[in-house]
């Protein structure tokens, strides 16, 4: 169930009703790049919908596969739906194939009952969505590899919820906190949360100061070798 501390930290991403954004996903990156942790941010071709639209929250899981057979996949989604009941302002995380053409699993009806029966914020697919008109006017918020019309039943089957799942080149299991913006997603296992949002902070203090010691007249080069001599790594040796 969400306890207190999950909705300060969602809180704290921007993504209830305060509308308070503080950290972007360059932002995350480079927190998650600060205390170690690799390949958390999504492959670049995972686009938002809408865009400079922010979506933050918790992800329930989704694995589908294709089908030689006619199959179905509704029970799994309906699992889903009702596990997403548990969780902070939950994002439905999607892996299907990615080429798989007529695969086109989410659309404007489900999204209907996503946002307005379990308020969900918002998808992470790995492969296409459409109706996108009707998504943009209900302003609801999806991450996607790309975008086709076609849907055919029967050509895919349901595998897992809430197991970890594949999307954009990353592992994203249930419960992972998922952030997008414009500039695309990161995912952030919810046992590293607060290393992130403190290695977040220090980002965004240390880029404060080079921007001031730059509007006070001190020169680039002097402002970068005192705040981030990272940016200087193997100048010795060359």
């Amino acid at each position: 169930m969400v306890n207190d501390k999950q909705i300060r930290d969602l809180q704290r991403l921007g993504i209830m009703p305060t509308g308070l954004v503080e950290y972007s996903t360059a932002t995350l990156s480079d927190g998650l790049q600060k205390i170690g942790i690799k390949n958390r941010v999504l492959e670049p071709a995972i686009r938002p919908l809408l865009p400079f639209t922010k979506m933050a929250g918790t992800a329930v899981t989704v694995k589908l596969a294709s089908s030689p057979v006619p199959a179905s996949y509704s029970r799994l989604i309906g699992e889903a739906f009702e596990a997403s009941r548990a969780v902070a302002s939950p994002i439905l995380v999607l892996e299907y194939p990615q080429d798989l053409m007529g695969a086109t699993v989410v659309g404007s009806g489900g999204a209907h009952v996503m946002r307005n029966q379990y308020g969900f914020a918002g998808c992470v697919v790995e492969g296409a969505l459409r109706d996108t008109d009707d998504l943009k006017r209900m302003n609801f918020q999806v991450f996607s590899r790309s975008i086709h019309p076609e849907y055919v039943f029967g050509i895919m089957k349901g595998v897992s919820v809430n197991q970890p799942v594949i999307v954009g080149g990353v592992q994203i299991a249930a419960g992972d906190i998922i952030v997008g913006d414009n500039d695309g997603v990161v995912a952030i296992p919810p046992s590293e949360l607060a290393g992130v949002l403190q290695a977040a902070n220090e980002v965004l203090k240390q880029e404060a100061q080079i921007l001031s010691a730059i509007d006070q007249g001190t020169p680039y080069l002097e402002v970068l070798r005192k705040y981030q001599p990272e940016a200087f790594q193997g100048e010795e040796a060359g």
